[in-house]
């Protein structure tokens, strides 16, 4: 008899500002996936289109100072669920509202930090203007974990709302001696193990990997400046690049980085790369 398949507790971390429509579809892809074990996070960065009364969520119970209470497992006391969540096989949905503006990185190392606490866990990054390409994409995701278990970090692949496909690559070993002379090869979808993030603070304890000579945190090129850390740590044997089209990335969004400001983004992208690099761990635990 076949042993029963391992279900890895998925975490889905979704940052957005003002997706406008597109979160429907970024709901909608998440809520109806096939798969078991998973939680969803929206971030909302203060947005002002009224997204964020889109999200179905739960309502929990809190002390008199608002913050939320626990049962004697650890879990949070739910009061009330959307009539959505009801017919999902996703396990919680929570939603959480910035006051003012933060932008996608502090608000995803946020999440991942406080939502995504056991090393184990595998978080999936989904922006709230794109969608997940079919209902299967967490089953696939855990099966490629599953069927690989040296992977503590795997990312691709994805096409773009005009039918293309994204630009994700495998890294060759030599490539993993100096990581940020070579191409940036990370696209959608990036997912990694908690414990992997959770390990940049052995090294840089204030994260100051992921902000300016100011100390604010990036505003652009998130994605660089939230892989590279990890890639370093985890080494070639621990990055795996998947080829199976999982994600749908949105290139119609009028207020996406790319398109606002370009030189800006390549800009922090440069500076990113002149950081110290990280050294590589022997365990994301």
């Amino acid at each position: 008899m076949d042993s029963p398949k391992k279900l890895n507790k998925i975490k889905v971390v979704i940052p957005f500002y003002n997706p406008g429509d597109y979160i429907e579809m970024c709901i909608n892809s998440i809520l109806t996936q096939d798969y078991e074990n998973y939680e969803v996070l929206f971030i909302d960065d203060a947005s002002t289109d009224g997204a964020y009364e889109k999200i179905p969520a739960c309502t929990f119970e809190t002390d008199e100072k608002g913050q939320p209470k626990l049962n004697e497992d650890g879990s949070l006391i739910i009061l009330e669920k959307h009539p959505l969540l009801e017919e999902t096989k996703c396990l919680n949905v929570q939603a959480w509202r910035g006051s003012s503006r933060a932008t996608a990185l502090p608000n995803i190392h946020n999440g991942i930090m406080h939502f995504c606490t056991d090393p184990d866990d595998i978080v999936v990054i989904l922006d709230g203007d794109d969608h997940l390409l079919g209902r299967s994409a967490l089953s696939f995701i855990n099966d490629f974990y599953n069927k690989n278990p040296e992977c503590w970090f795997m990312y691709g692949s994805s096409i773009w709302t005009d039918g293309r496909r994204c630009c994700s690559s495998p890294y060759p070993e030599y490539e993993f001696r100096n990581l940020r002379a070579a191409p940036f090869r990370v696209s959608h979808v990036r997912t990694f193990r908690a414990g992997l993030y959770h390990k940049i603070t052995t090294q840089d304890p204030e994260f100051n990997c992921m902000k300016n000579k100011q100390n604010q945190w990036y505003d652009s090129a998130y994605d660089v400046a939230l892989c590279y850390p990890m890639l370093e740590m985890a080494g070639s044997k621990h990055v795996f690049h998947n080829t199976h089209k999982l994600y749908v990335y949105n290139r119609d969004n009028p207020i996406s980085d790319d398109k606002v400001d370009q030189a800006k983004q390549w800009s922090i992208h440069e500076e990113i790369l002149s950081k110290k690099p990280f050294k590589k761990i022997e365990n994301y635990k």
